[in-house]
């Protein structure tokens, strides 16, 4: 089966799949997105030149967050907004990405685990 492309629609099959893997497959998943977000959305997704670009700008500051956000969500198996990045033709204008993070996690101690989920939702803008 080809890669998926990074658009909304591949993104929620995606995550419908991953989020049907066992909890300890998922938790590979969520280090491997939390240790190089590009690198894993480069693995999973077949991407554009322009979007390859433009995660290749990231820091690695930059990279371990949006990591950790991801990972957060895999883990709790929270849904994940990623909209279509939008076209930058030239001339180029800034692109700025947003997440915006919402949840409500606490730890089980009976069960030994997190109850509750992590929510991502990514935005771009052209400024």
């Amino acid at each position: 089966m080809p890669k998926p492309t990074l658009t909304p629609i591949d993104v929620d099959a995606y995550l419908e799949e991953l989020y049907g893997l066992s909890d300890s497959d998922l938790l590979l998943e969520a280090n491997s997105v939390a240790t190089d977000f590009s690198s894993w959305l480069s693995a999973k997704f077949v991407l554009t030149t322009d979007e390859a670009n433009y995660l290749g700008t990231y820091t690695e500051k930059v990279n371990k967050f949006y990591g950790y956000l991801f990972a957060a969500a895999f883990l709790t198996r929270g849904p994940i907004s990623f909209p279509a990045i939008p076209a930058n033709p030239a001339p180029r204008r800034i692109k700025e990405t947003r997440a915006n993070l919402f949840g409500n996690i606490s730890f089980n101690d009976s069960a030994q685990d997190l109850d509750g989920s992590v929510e991502v939702n990514v935005e771009f803008s052209l400024l």
